[in-house]
């Protein structure tokens, strides 16, 4: 499992010190961990892209723009990202409601608060975190599962779609399957799995995904296949 972790804070020590807490958690849960650093709101937001982080802790009380401000900006360019305040009071919890922040640290914390949050991270958001590995043109490939967009079979070999990437590997749909366990991921065929988070519609008896590409589902599964679409539908709402 990988973890990428944002620590914004103003003062060095503090900065500091909840990054070493955060990976001490990493190495305890054996978690591969790329953590970044910042000491402004300012320099978070000048290196934010989509997806880099799976979550942030921000202080709120900092020069220029503060916790709350790069909070807004960050849920407004990468809604995924997960926000977690490291600050002195919780004086701000509407506003961190409106945010979606999952969590307070209020200082001074300890390793057992930081555990505490992650712990919940992983437990809420393993599909975001969670990696598939395989073997591929004789090299070991890690992917996100959240990157996949499909899994279809030819001629014996698996071909798995990422990101306009396509890995070809000698595993059975079937172990993927099995080590994928998710409802994010549907069996609509014999010969395809789909991540339904990726999936944009239903024509006739094809998905329709994302990039526009059409993934067949079998007749007996396309009544399965709907209802699988509106389940997950539903289950990113109440996450929400």
């Amino acid at each position: 499992m990988e973890l990428s972790v944002m620590v914004c804070d103003d003062l060095e020590e503090d900065r500091f010190t909840l990054a070493r807490m955060v990976q001490r958690y990493a190495d305890a849960s054996h978690i591969r961990l790329t953590l970044d650093t910042a000491a402004s709101g300012d320099e978070l937001l000048s290196r934010l892209t989509p997806g880099k982080w799976d979550v942030a802790f921000l202080d709120i009380y900092m020069p220029g723009i503060s916790g709350i401000d790069a909070a807004k900006q960050v849920r407004e360019r990468d809604p995924a990202c997960a926000l977690i305040f490291a600050t002195t009071s919780r004086e701000h919890g509407l506003i961190g409601y409106d945010l979606q922040i999952m969590d307070y640290l209020v200082k001074p914390f300890n390793q057992g608060d930081v555990n505490s949050a992650l712990d919940w991270l992983l437990q809420n958001r393993n599909n975001q975190i969670r990696t598939l590995s395989f073997h591929a043109d004789w090299e070991s490939v890690e992917v996100r599962l959240r990157d996949i967009s499909y899994i279809e079979v030819r001629q014996h070999t698996s071909l798995i779609h990422v990101d306009g990437r396509v890995f070809s590997t000698r595993r059975s749909i079937d172990s993927l399957e099995s080590e994928i366990r998710s409802e994010q991921f549907f069996r609509c065929h014999r010969s395809f799995l789909v991540n339904l988070d990726q999936v944009s519609g239903i024509q006739k008896r094809d998905f329709l995904m994302a990039d526009g590409t059409l993934v067949p589902i079998s007749m007996q599964n396309l009544a399965r296949a709907r209802q699988a679409c509106l389940n997950w539908s539903l289950e990113k709402s109440w996450g929400k």
